[in-house]
């Protein structure tokens, strides 16, 4: 069943399915409304809002949402994948590129997770889409490009022909015009009844300065639109074709094609797209002296850039407010930090006094019996000493962790936002339906108001829930070793890393890198301190590069790079690589052999407490069977390789 549904995801994205899943959501809604909490509603959930992705955003995102938490609660890790990709791609065409990044993010997380190549090569192509729209044109030559190899496999070459009309479209976004035809062109020979790519290739066309070419193509990508109800893409067309029509003198043509683009049903939502119909419209009026539809089109235009002003404002001022709370925390985090130093010190004295206690009671007391009482009452007291200041730099690794997974929070809270938005204007709808005496859709209009009330108590709910998992990373550890997904693992404490990292300097800029065994499967480990192991290698590496970077030298650029592989020659029992890598200074000669005593670090006095490194060898040599290990070229740069026994 899991199967069936990866492959009917794919079959949407040649538009098909989509016409027919817009012409039966009332059977979806159907089994949403009489279905328990299984994989059939989840799969009906991710369905619905898929078929509202290109027409109604904000439906889309609701019933994708419920389906994503659906799938959590029920461990369904396919339902959480396909959710996050109806979320990215809703997110990315609303504009809210930050959220849409994220859920890409998780979509490919997961997909890896799940090992399926399709789902793979379709969450490299909805970061590619995002990173296009948001201009960052070589992000998306790159995860389009990813996807694409899949493309060349037999088995994917169906979807050959879409990946290679967006990479059609990052060119010509680029103005590489001749690369974007060939890619366009490859892309039409194999897929003819998609108006997506007879929209391509009338742009490139009509920036190369063939009209009747760009023309062509134009006319023959709007009865596909019309057929599989792509609005957005009947917008674009009409826009393109009167900006063609004005380039070659034909007013009136050109006034025609703008009027259409600007009343496609289903295109109300796309709000940038209006902006240019009627900016172009108004200027055409203007053009052959029709002063008032000129003038009409002009306030239009000027309503219509609020709107898109005002939702740009808000999203501004909740990042403001965002990194506001991010930057207290880090103060109080920096005051926790001094004062676990200070405990820290006068620990490691006490550690130092007990020691001494147990060795002279070792050597002077004439009474075995009485010394040995006395010696291992003295040991347990160290190992209470011990298990302190791990908890303590535990404590001090929370302020790295807490801006990072702070990030994690600004989801629920953008939720929290937008249906606080939706109400405003249901309630607007409710009073004038009130006002009319139209009680009926009163009611329906205040039914939605209580359910979108639901929902900003439910995601509301779920901030609290992030933040109460936060602080489970200050409890104490039981031990117990898991099976876990290493590279999972690894690439989730690189994102905290990096956050934390942008949140304490908003002026740190480095390149993150990952090259995952994906053969390595499961791996018996304590996932909490092997993931303090990783948070604290990829800090000291970001810590590296971002001391250089600061030095001004000449074309460097500061790069980190995670890396796991299977090693099957540790101790006969073959062992997992992890690899941190960077290009920063390195570490001199002389502190090579002190990098993981206790105490010792090259930090200025508040910034490190020695003990990272320490007690990164103690849980992987100690705890865990296995080796850490440190190269380091000085001035160029360091990887610090970790080793675990596979069993």
């Amino acid at each position: 069943m899991i199967k069936y549904w990866l492959n009917i995801l794919f079959l949407f994205t040649t538009l098909h399915l989509h016409s027919q899943m817009t012409v039966n959501r009332d059977s979806l809604r159907q089994v949403i409304a009489t279905t328990k909490e299984d994989t059939s509603k989840i799969n009906a959930l991710w369905n619905l809002g898929f078929s509202y992705a290109f027409v109604h955003q904000d439906s889309a995102i609701q019933y994708a949402s419920e389906g994503l938490e659906l799938s959590k609660k029920i461990s369904y890790v396919s339902g959480e994948a396909l959710n996050s990709m109806v979320l990215g791609m809703a997110m990315t065409l609303q504009g809210n590129y930050t959220s849409a990044l994220q859920y890409g993010f998780s979509f490919l997380t997961l997909a890896k997770k799940l090992r399926d190549s399709l789902l793979i090569m379709r969450a490299n192509t909805t970061l590619e889409i995002c990173y296009r729209e948001q201009e960052d044109f070589a992000e998306a030559l790159k995860y389009a490009f990813r996807a694409e190899a899949f493309s060349r496999s037999p088995a994917y070459s169906f979807f050959r022909p879409l990946i290679l009309g967006d990479i059609c479209v990052i060119y010509e976004r680029m103005n590489r015009l001749d690369s974007a035809l060939y890619y366009g062109l490859q892309s039409y020979k194999g897929i003819k009844d998609w108006s997506g790519i007879y929209l391509k290739l009338g742009v490139v066309y009509k920036k190369l300065n063939k009209p009747d070419s760009a023309l062509f193509y134009f006319r023959a990508g709007v009865p596909l639109a019309q057929k599989y109800y792509i609005y957005i893409d009947l917008v674009d067309i009409y826009n393109e074709m009167s900006e063609v029509f004005q380039s070659t003198g034909n007013l009136d043509s050109a006034i025609y094609y703008g009027n259409k683009s600007i009343v496609q049903e289903g295109g109300l939502s796309y709000t940038e797209g209006r902006i240019r119909s009627v900016n172009h419209l108004a200027t055409l009026y203007e053009l052959v002296g029709q002063k008032d539809s000129s003038l009409k089109y002009y306030k239009l235009s000027l309503e219509l850039d609020k709107k898109l002003f005002s939702r740009q404002k808000i999203r501004e001022a909740q990042d403001f407010a965002f990194n506001e709370k991010i930057h207290q925390q880090e103060l109080k985090a920096q005051q926790e930090r001094n004062s676990n130093n200070i405990r820290l010190y006068g620990l490691s004295g006490i550690a130092i006094v007990l020691l001494s206690i147990a060795f002279i009671l070792w050597r002077n007391n004439k009474q075995k019996q009485k010394a040995k009482a006395r010696i291992e009452t003295a040991y347990a007291e160290l190992k209470n000493t011990q298990a302190q200041l791990i908890q303590a730099e535990k404590m001090a690794s929370l302020g790295e962790l807490t801006a990072g997974i702070a990030h994690e929070i600004q989801n629920p809270l953008n939720f929290v936002n937008n249906f606080s938005d939706v109400n405003t204007e249901l309630i607007d709808e409710l009073k004038s339906e009130l006002a009319t005496a139209n009680l009926q859709l009163a009611n329906e209009i205040a039914d939605n108001i209580k359910d979108n009330q639901q929902k900003i108590n439910h995601h509301g709910k779920r901030a609290d829930a992030i933040v109460k998992g936060m602080l489970q990373h200050s409890r104490t550890s039981s031990g117990q070793k898991e099976l876990t997904d290493i590279n999972a693992l690894a690439d989730e404490y690189l994102r905290l890393a990096f956050h934390g990292m942008k949140a304490k300097d908003k002026s740190f800029k480095a390149t993150t890198k990952t090259e995952f065994d994906n053969s390595i499967g499961k791996v018996s480990i304590v996932p909490q301190e092997i993931g303090r192991v990783i948070l604290n290698l990829i800090n000291n590496a970001f810590y590296a590069v971002n001391e250089k970077a600061k030095q001004n030298i000449p074309g460097y650029e500061p790069l980190v790079i995670v890396k796991t592989s299977l090693n099957p020659l540790l101790g006969g029992r073959g062992a997992v690589e992890i690899k941190i890598e960077d290009n920063g200074n390195g570490i001199p000669q002389k502190n090579l052999e002190k990098i993981f005593q206790p105490f010792f670090t090259t930090k200025p006095t508040g910034q490190g407490t020695g003990l990272g490194l320490s007690l990164a060898y103690d849980v992987v040599t100690k705890g865990h069977r296995g080796e850490l290990k440190v190269e380091t070229t000085e001035g160029i740069g360091t990887r610090l390789i970790v080793q675990l026994p596979k069993m």
